[in-house]
């Protein structure tokens, strides 16, 4: 009986952990509100800054051929107020995914903001969860725009190259580094709850029947 209330101890005492634990991120993110609104600002900003003034820039006037004498219609490559590089078909794929990637770090980061006044509170896990995928989608998407932005402006210098590479290899490896070390710490406590924390059966010894006496004569 000793041995079951100790065991039944620690696994009360296990369940309140993890459940401060819980209550600590919710008072965490409660507390960083503010920071979080700020920083999805900053994030939104500059997305809608690399839409509306894109690499290169745009095209003072209509940017179009004359018509000859035969009646061909004058071709336009370019209307005013619309971005350079959009129809460069040498750079098309770098200026897609420019706007791909704007768009998405923009919505992530509206989406976050609108999140965070609408009320809701914050300890509740699941919108803990998706405040968080928000803003790692947010930091990640402003810096591939920054990425397909610089790229689209460069003139094929073998040294902004040799940045870029690093740049590009840097964020291919410090997320998973941060996915990797969460992904330990996970495992780490999912062990130890499971090693220590578990109430065990408890194991019953034998016990020794006493040796029957010899039949006195």
């Amino acid at each position: 009986m000793e041995i079951n209330g100790r065991e039944n101890h620690q696994y009360e005492e296990s369940s309140e952990w993890f459940v401060k634990y819980i209550n600590r991120q919710g008072d965490w993110l409660e507390k960083t509100r503010g920071n979080l609104m700020v920083a999805a600002t900053v994030i939104a900003g500059m997305s809608f800054q690399v839409m509306v003034s894109p690499p290169g820039g745009v095209w003072q006037d209509n940017n179009c051929s004359s018509g000859d004498q035969t009646g061909t219609a004058p071709f336009c490559k370019g209307k005013a107020g619309t971005s350079v590089l959009e129809h460069d078909s040498s750079k098309r794929g770098l200026y897609l995914g420019m706007v791909i990637s704007s768009t998405v770090s923009f919505t992530a980061s509206m989406s976050l903001i609108l999140l965070a006044i609408s009320g809701l509170r914050l300890r509740n896990r699941m919108i803990m969860t998706i405040l968080v995928t928000f803003m790692v989608a947010a930091v990640l998407c402003i810096s591939a725009a920054f990425f397909f932005a610089v790229a689209l402006v460069q003139s094929e210098d073998q040294i902004i190259i040799y940045i870029l590479i690093i740049y590009v290899g840097f964020w291919v490896v410090f997320p998973v580094l941060i996915l990797v070390s969460q992904l330990v710490r996970f495992l780490g406590w999912l062990i130890w709850f499971i090693c220590c924390c578990c109430p065990r059966r408890p194991r019953f010894t034998p016990r020794l029947l006493p040796l029957a006496l010899a039949p006195s004569q």
